[in-house]
C-alpha cells in the first residue's frame, strides 16, 4: 500500500513540474503574455493532464513572483509596470556593475571561456530569431560574474530579480529589437574582464544596462495598452 502511495506520489510531482516548467517556458517566451488569466481548466485541456497537477504547478509559480492570484480574477500572469520595470533596471545598473567589478580580478580563464561560449550560443539563437534561447544564454552570460564576485548578498541579490529582469527583456525585445547592439556590448565588457581592468569592466556593464533601460519604457507601455485592449474585449 505504502509503495503504491509513494508511486503515485511520484508519478504527481513528474507531472507537476513538467507542466511548471511548460507554463513557464510559456510566460518567458510572452506565450502566456503579462496580465493574461491562468484558467486551471483550460491549461489542463491544453497538456492532456488533470487540475490537481495544474493547480500545484500555478502555487509553485506563484511563489516565485511570476504568476499571481487575485481574490477576483484567479491566477493570472505577472504583469510588470512600466515603473516598476524602470526601478528594476536602475537597481540592476549598480548591482550589475558592482558584480562585474568584484568578479573581474577573481574570474578563471575558463569562466572567461563560459562567457564567452555563452555569447556565441546567444549570437546564433539571435541568428535565428529564438528570443528566449537569446535571454536564457545572456542570462547565463550576466550570471557568471555574481557568481565570481565572492559577495553572497550581492548574489542573492540578482538572483532575486531574475525571473522578472527575464520577462522584462522579452518584452522589450519584442517592441525593439536591440539584441544585436547589446551582443557588441557584451562582447566590450568581456575583452574588459580579459584584460583584467575592472573599472571600465564596470563602468561599460552599467552603460549596457542603462542602454537598454533607456528604451524599456515605450516597449512596455506598447505591451501594456495592448493588454488592456484585449482585456476589454
Amino acid at each position: 500500500m505504502g509503495a503504491k502511495a509513494i508511486g503515485l506520489l511520484d508519478d504527481r510531482q513528474v507531472l507537476t513540474d513538467r507542466v511548471y516548467s511548460a507554463i513557464r517556458h510559456a510566460i518567458f517566451s510572452l506565450e502566456l503574455e503579462p496580465g493574461q488569466a491562468l484558467v486551471e481548466r483550460d491549461l489542463a485541456a491544453r497538456f492532456g493532464v488533470s487540475k490537481s497537477p495544474v493547480r500545484d504547478a500555478l502555487q509553485r509559480l506563484a511563489g516565485e513572483g511570476l504568476v499571481i492570484q487575485s481574490a477576483y480574477r484567479g491566477m493570472s500572469v505577472i504583469r510588470i509596470e512600466p515603473e516598476l520595470a524602470d526601478e528594476i533596471y536602475e537597481l540592476r545598473e549598480l548591482l550589475e556593475e558592482m558584480a562585474v567589478r568584484l568578479a573581474t580580478p577573481r574570474i578563471s580563464d575558463e569562466d572567461i571561456a563560459a562567457a564567452k561560449d555563452a555569447l556565441e550560443r546567444s549570437y546564433e539563437a539571435q541568428q535565428s530569431g529564438d528570443l528566449t534561447r537569446v535571454a536564457h544564454f545572456n542570462r547565463e552570460f550576466h550570471g557568471i560574474f555574481p557568481s565570481n564576485s565572492g559577495n553572497r548578498p550581492l548574489i542573492e541579490a540578482l538572483a532575486r530579480l531574475h525571473d522578472r529582469v527575464r520577462v522584462i527583456s522579452m518584452m522589450g525585445w519584442k517592441a525593439r529589437p536591440s539584441m544585436a547592439v547589446e551582443h557588441d556590448q557584451h562582447l566590450a565588457v568581456l575583452g574588459a574582464v580579459a584584460a583584467r581592468d575592472a573599472r571600465k569592466a564596470g563602468r561599460l556593464m552599467r552603460d549596457h544596462v542603462r542602454s537598454f533601460r533607456a528604451g524599456l519604457k515605450a516597449g512596455l507601455r506598447v505591451h501594456q495598452d495592448d493588454g488592456d485592449r484585449r482585456t476589454q474585449r
